[in-house]
């Protein structure tokens, strides 16, 4: 069962693995072969099924999440998308932007996280954790992070972290919340 959590002022529930997107969706196959032509993303992993990880820069719960998906990416049998979004903090696009921007997106995605993870230990402040990585956001990278979350919001996710999967019928499925590891590994038999 995926836990249910509040990340600021945003509530989560999930019901598990059932979860799944709205039936505004026509066609599965469709849908799940064009999100990846829509989505700016960062991918980490070769093997495994594919699942998109919805993110914003300032979000805790996010960076834990990055954290459980890394043995399992390492071990060769999940590919993760990670999908950033701008909108808990003003210093989100800024941040998002500094990954996005940067020409070795999944180096400073890395080293974000490894910042990321220094500065959740201390006290959130109302402009989000201290000296992570920033920049002007370039036209084209507004433009990208507006289409991610309206992807995210065309799912009806309340908020990040999110992950899209899609499973072995091919029917799209969601996870809102915090996912575990033991979790992941529950989740991924049942994976296309």
């Amino acid at each position: 069962m995926v836990t249910a959590g509040v990340l600021v002022g945003i509530a989560f529930t999930g019901t598990g693995f059932a979860n799944t997107l709205p039936l505004l969706i026509k066609s599965h196959s469709n849908y799940w072969a064009t999100i990846g032509k829509k989505l700016t993303y960062i991918q980490e992993g070769h093997h495994g099924p594919i699942i998109y990880d919805f993110f914003d820069p300032n979000c805790p719960y996010c960076h834990s999440m990055y954290e459980e998906e890394q043995s399992i990416i390492q071990a060769g049998k999940l590919i993760v998308r990670y999908v950033p979004v701008a909108y808990l903090m003003p210093s989100s696009a800024p941040e998002a932007a500094a990954i996005l921007q940067s020409p070795h997106r999944q180096a400073a995605l890395r080293r974000f996280e490894a910042l990321a993870g220094k500065s959740f230990a201390e006290p959130l402040g109302p402009q989000g954790p201290v000296g992570l990585p920033s920049i002007k956001p370039s036209t084209h990278t507004t433009q990208a992070l507006a289409t991610n979350m309206a992807v995210l919001q065309s799912t009806h996710a309340m908020g990040v972290p999110a992950i899209l999967y899609q499973r072995k019928n091919g029917q799209p499925g969601l996870l809102p919340g915090m996912v575990s590891r033991g979790e992941f590994l529950t989740l991924l038999p049942n994976l296309k």
